[in-house]
């Protein structure tokens, strides 16, 4: 067992007040599991503060965190969750791991124990969690589109993003350094963890129904958030485009032969009014959605163009973990 390795547990907060105590109580009593069973000497906390509205900074600078040295980040205003994951990562340079989870107790703190034991005996630099029996628990049609999602994608690409694959994860140091090393400010993690590469192992995840407060995602926001990601990640719409044009001209080349050679060598009547309107508005319908595709990558560039960084804090607490018996009784000899 290998001794004198650090963990640092990352977690992103928008509006979790009433679960950061319950969240943290668990935490405690899973890292002095953690600490005995797998020699880890050093477990360090760093929550994010995306902007919350209920307290939820204030309410994690007086919680009880049972000697573990805790970072405490917050935001200058909401910038998302991919953003504040970046900040916790930036923020644990110092840990050998790194596990990122949510507050708000749908990620267990119990399965850190799980996640920590793959990472020391099968040597990996990321071991993720997938959503077991989505089709069950979400139904069969938020489970068609997030394949659909995840099908266009990895549509064409030289690496491939987990289906299903969530942020609760814990990653190698060399992993978070390579991570570090990515520059855009408009980010979807899920994709950078399929980028990045290196050895990775998932585990099954059934989430537990949510307890307390309200989620901040609904149909809406989440689809709003994969098309983002698309256009962020992949150019794989901008090539279903090309095909689905290239569909039309030849469909449509072939029907007027069609037209010409039933007008010159049959009788028939002359296509209507309405018959030609359709298509015109099918056409237009088509390149206006297309226009603005393409306006969608045109925003995505000039953003990165820019360089915004992905975040910016407003202010940062260290809790610095009580001193031992051990480094106390030093600290008295040297200052004698």
């Amino acid at each position: 067992m290998t001794s004198g390795q650090s963990l640092s547990i990352v977690v992103p907060v928008f509006n979790e007040a009433e679960n950061l105590s319950y969240l943290v109580s668990r935490l405690n009593m899973v890292c002095e599991r953690i600490r005995h069973e797998f020699g880890i000497d050093t477990i360090h906390y760093v929550f994010i503060d995306d902007g919350s509205s209920d307290g939820s900074f204030d309410a994690l600078g007086t919680l009880d965190y049972a000697g573990q040295g805790v970072t405490l980040l917050q935001f200058s205003r909401n910038f998302g969750k991919e953003a504040a994951l970046s900040a916790g990562i930036d923020s644990a340079t110092d840990a050998d791991a790194i596990i990122m989870m949510d507050a708000d107790l749908q990620h267990p703190p119990e399965l850190l124990v799980d996640l920590v034991r793959v990472w020391k005996t099968e040597g990996v630099d990321s071991v993720f969690t997938y959503k077991e029996h989505r089709r069950a628990s979400e139904g069969v049609l938020k489970a068609t589109l997030s394949h659909i999602f995840y099908w266009v994608m990895n549509r064409g690409a030289r690496f491939s993003i987990t289906e299903n694959a969530g942020d609760f994860r814990l990653i190698s140091r060399r992993y978070a350094n390579a991570l570090r090393l990515l520059p855009e400010s408009q980010r979807f993690m899920k994709g950078l963890y399929g980028w990045v590469g290196f050895a990775q192992r998932g585990l099954p995840l059934t989430p537990p129904p949510r307890e307390r407060g309200t989620t901040s995602f609904n149909g809406a926001r989440l689809m709003a958030m994969s098309f983002d990601a698309m256009t962020s990640f992949t150019t794989a719409p901008l090539r279903l485009m090309a095909l689905a044009g290239l569909v039309i001209a030849c469909v449509s080349a072939v029907y007027g032969v069609y037209i010409v050679v039933e007008r010159l060598f049959f009788t028939a009547n002359s296509i209507g009014i309405a018959s030609v309107l359709a298509l015109m508005a099918f056409f237009g319908g088509m390149q206006m959605i297309f226009l603005g595709l393409l306006g969608e990558y045109i925003g995505k560039t000039v953003l990165e163009a820019k360089r915004r960084p992905p975040y910016i804090l407003a202010e940062k607490r260290v809790i610095s973990p009580p001193a031992t018996d051990a480094a106390a009784s030093a600290q008295t000899e040297i200052s004698s």
